[in-house]
């Protein structure tokens, strides 16, 4: 999945892009939220927290900056935010403190989020391992499975040593197959990346949330 190249008439009344880390002691609504020209466009609101859940590369962090700036909500990336919070990139926290380590600051960074002000939330592909995280993904909000095949992960992967889980195709099929089931269990909605770019994505995503009552108009 790649990125247009020419923006949307959505994309051009935008200002900076959202920001996709939230720094620790500052609330999710402080990030840098792009500015929408109200007399073109209007603002929307998130009724709950969305969450996009779905193997590495899947997108999930593209779309949500995608969607966050064409409707002027906020966003966030859980691993990005870890990394911020710790000083420590992915591959450091797990050679220091194990997976094990990690899973508990993804577990206690997902649970903080989910009862902030809702945003678009973008999980690690792992998210889904542990009971508690998907009691939290499914009780708190509505979790978006963004589709990917092995395959298409390792195409897209342009550095596999800066993913501590990923190493191999074989690697990749094993452990999608592993989590698919998962995947679905916590999944509101389901959306197939294959052959998309990531505004196309964007826009189905956000006709879902739409639909479901999630994005709504702002009112006032």
């Amino acid at each position: 999945m790649s990125e247009a190249s020419e923006p949307t008439s959505e994309e051009a009344v935008l200002s900076e892009p959202t920001l996709s880390v939230v720094a620790p002691e500052e609330p999710a609504s402080v990030i840098s939220a792009p500015v929408l020209e109200r007399s073109e466009r209007p603002r929307y609101e998130l009724a709950t927290p969305v969450f996009f859940v779905g193997f590495m590369v899947a997108g999930k962090t593209s779309t949500a900056r995608k969607l966050a700036r064409a409707c002027g909500v906020a966003s966030v990336d859980l691993d990005a935010y870890v990394e911020r919070r710790e000083g420590k990139t992915i591959n450091q926290i797990f050679s220091e403190a194990g997976e094990e380590g990690f899973r508990a600051m993804e577990t206690e960074v997902l649970r903080d989020f989910s009862q902030r002000d809702p945003l678009l939330i973008s999980c690690g592909g792992g998210v889904v391992l542990k009971p508690e995280n998907r009691e939290i993904l499914k009780r708190s909000g509505f979790a978006v499975y963004l589709k990917v095949t092995a395959e298409q992960a390792y195409a897209r992967v342009k550095d596999v040593s800066s993913r501590p889980l990923f190493r191999d195709l074989e690697t990749a099929r094993k452990t999608i197959d592993g989590r698919l089931p998962l995947y679905e269990e916590v999944a509101d909605a389901s959306v197939d990346t294959a052959g998309k770019s990531v505004a196309q994505v964007a826009r189905e995503v956000r006709r879902i949330l739409e639909k479901e009552g999630v994005l709504c108009l702002q009112r006032g």
